[in-house]
């Protein structure tokens, strides 16, 4: 057993030297403090375990080198961030041997540690010089400083170990939103398998390859793609992991540029895999390939995607804080989806034109109040202004011409031939249109019949259309985006479809209207509701879908730990 010990330190010794010197930084950043840690703490263990222990057969000391030997992949790991975390970083075959050199010093500092277990360190040294004793019994405060001081390093060792099993085995997770109801509720705690997802060391693209192959249907717990993933992002979410192990849990330096926790990691489920092209409308989603130009409904996705939480079973519903729709809201939507795939267009497109005339009878000639600027093509504020418009459309120079050309811009495509996402936002831009040119139509009405405005409101046509008007507002901005996506990847420029790339993967969370998932950006654009007009409606839009590399899934949940009631693996 000594020889196996002396050999195993000397292998010990040899990776611990040349790690150190990997470690050697000459550049004015954190990366710096990374060869005097290395450096340092390695010369205390070398000291205690060769010069004091090993060279003299004196097991005095060998207590505090089997210490040492514990801590020193840990103080090593360390010191691995430290010097990658640096402005410059280091190359691929710098981190390449230095992982070999870590998992060196790993290796033996086990063995080592095994052989210097108190059970094992009689056998290992009855033949020294200064062999181990047993150690004194002690009492009163003495035995107190050490019961203290054995808590803390047993504490210390969990922590380290604990983040060890994170960075390449399991991972536990607790969910902390609503978007995957009803697979997960929140504070639902879920053990999350790395170890064959491809972990890698800290700060490298080093470590195990990924054993898993992804498929559609597959819970994955992904890096979020919201925020920027760059060397920088990366050594603040690294040290912040440390941190926050290294004080129990208790600073959380994991945050962004406004100071707010980030959501990251995510859990969202794979609905798109390479090779496939996608589209969304009214909750169906849609795929085709190369070897077939048309899109296809996905019957799987229809098993997970979650639209009408009120049918879901009493015992999960109960633990669901929000639902986004009530029953009657959910029908409401239904029914307006129906009206719109059934809405007339050609008799719409009659009406528009007819209105357009109309309104240029109702306006006032001569003497015009200015000339007339476009309002804010935004739906919502059309509608909140159709009143304010229509005076500004009767008395300024210019108006009759503007309303007629919003009005009819929309027509001469109406006959072109669009996907199922166009087609549809082409009928809600057209549904918007005309409900919005009959408020302005009735309000001219009213004011060239001089009809007293504390009767308006009383007015059965204003109250009907402004009912249309909350519904078609409640739609888009609170249903559109979530309910439905454009085809994506979108078409190239030449109007070739394009796919998922090899490798990559597209996911939502399985509660649609509670998911800001791959389908969306974090901030909110106003975005036309068609290219099919030269004059459109607009929206304030979160609509961006984007695709993820398989490197950034970190880890797939496996078991369901918490609450004891829903405990189980998971599909």
């Amino acid at each position: 057993m000594t020889r196996k010990f002396t050999v195993t330190m000397y292998v010990q010794i040899a990776a611990s030297v040349m790690f150190a010197l990997f470690s050697l930084s000459f550049h004015a950043d954190i990366s710096l403090a990374a060869f005097p840690l290395a450096a340092g703490f390695y010369a205390v263990t070398l000291y205690f375990g060769f010069f004091r222990t090993l060279r003299k057969s004196d097991a005095g000391k060998i207590g505090v080198y089997h210490k040492l030997t514990q801590y020193l992949p840990y103080v090593f790991l360390l010191s691995f961030i430290f010097r990658r975390a640096g402005e410059y970083g280091t190359p691929y075959w710098y981190d390449v041997v230095t992982v070999i050199l870590w998992c060196a010093v790993f290796a033996s500092s086990l063995a080592l540690s095994r052989w210097m277990n108190p059970k094992k360190i009689g056998a290992l040294t009855a033949d020294w010089k200064v062999p181990a004793k047993k150690p004194e019994k002690l009492h009163g405060t003495a035995r107190l400083i050490f019961e203290i001081a054995d808590w803390i390093d047993a504490l210390l060792q969990a922590v380290f170990m604990v983040l060890l099993l994170q960075i390449f085995i399991l991972q536990l997770y607790v969910i902390p939103s609503e978007s995957m109801v009803p697979t997960f509720l929140v504070k639902d705690r879920v053990a999350v398998s790395k170890i064959n997802c491809g972990p890698k060391f800290p700060l490298t693209e080093i470590g195990l390859p990924a054993f898993t192959e992804y498929s559609r249907g597959d819970i994955v717990v992904l890096r979020n793609p919201h925020y920027t993933i760059d060397r920088k992002s990366e050594v603040k979410t690294v040290i912040s992991q440390l941190v926050y192990m290294l004080t129990f849990m208790g600073v959380n330096l994991n945050t962004d540029e406004n100071g707010e926790l980030k959501a990251d990691p995510l859990v969202k489920r794979i609905t798109g895999v390479e090779g496939e092209q996608l589209v969304m409308q009214d909750g169906i989603l849609y795929s085709r390939t190369s070897g077939n130009d048309e899109f296809i409904p996905v019957t799987e996705d229809a098993e997970f995607a979650a639209w009408n939480l009120n049918e879901t079973p009493q015992s999960i519903r109960q633990g669901i804080q929000t639902i986004p729709l009530s029953q009657a809201d959910y029908q409401k939507m239904l029914d307006f989806e129906r009206e719109r795939r059934e809405y007339d267009l050609k008799a719409a497109a009659a009406e528009a034109e007819e209105m357009a005339e109309e309104f240029r009878t109702l306006c006032y000639s001569g003497n015009h109040a200015g000339h007339f600027s476009e309002p804010s093509l935004s739906e919502y504020e059309l509608f909140s202004s159709v009143q304010e418009i229509t005076i500004r459309l009767m008395s300024q120079e210019g108006g009759d011409e503007w309303f007629a050309a919003f009005m009819t811009s929309w027509i001469p495509s109406l006959d072109s031939s669009r996907d199922v996402y166009s087609e549809s936002n082409y009928r809600l831009n057209a549904m918007t249109k005309m409900t919005f040119g009959r408020l302005v139509l009735r309000y001219a009405r009213l004011i060239r019949s001089g009809t007293a405005s504390s009767q308006w409101r009383t007015d059965s046509v204003l109250a009907e259309n402004m009912e249309k008007a909350e519904t078609l507002n409640w739609y888009i901005q609170q249903l559109l985006d979530s309910r439905n996506m454009p085809v994506f990847p979108a078409d190239g420029p030449d109007g070739k479809p394009r796919y998922i790339p090899e490798d990559c993967y597209f996911m939502m969370g399985d509660n649609r209207f509670n998911s800001l998932d791959l389908r969306h950006r974090y901030e909110q654009r106003l975005t036309a509701l068609t290219d099919g007009d030269s004059i459109p409606v607009k929206y304030y839009s979160l609509m961006e879908p984007q695709y993820i590399n398989k490197k950034y899934i970190i880890g797939k949940p496996v078991f369901r730990f918490f609450p004891l009631n829903r405990i189980g693996t998971l599909q």
